[in-house]
């Protein structure tokens, strides 16, 4: 399987809340369908800013917002060019 952080993040907020256990679940808190949130976690589609920041809270993983903008946000290039 071809992992991406979206995917992990799902996996350990599911060893602490179960409703995070099925794309099903985890895609009816997040307000997304069970489909778009596999394509998310497969690397098949980019997610869209606000489907990030409602899965760092409800994921408990911050570290989203941050692979977000320095992997997929088209302007990461001016923000991160030094570090």
């Amino acid at each position: 399987m071809n992992d991406t952080p979206y995917y992990d993040a799902r996996v350990r907020a599911a060893e602490k809340d179960p409703a995070f256990e099925s794309r099903q679940s985890a895609g009816a808190v997040i307000g997304i369908g069970s489909t778009r949130l596999y394509q998310i976690e497969r690397g098949i589609r980019l997610p869209h800013e606000d489907e990030i920041i409602v899965m760092a809270k409800e994921y408990n993983a911050p570290e989203l917002i941050e692979y977000y903008c320095k992997h997929v946000c088209a302007i990461s290039a001016y923000c991160y060019k030094d570090k």
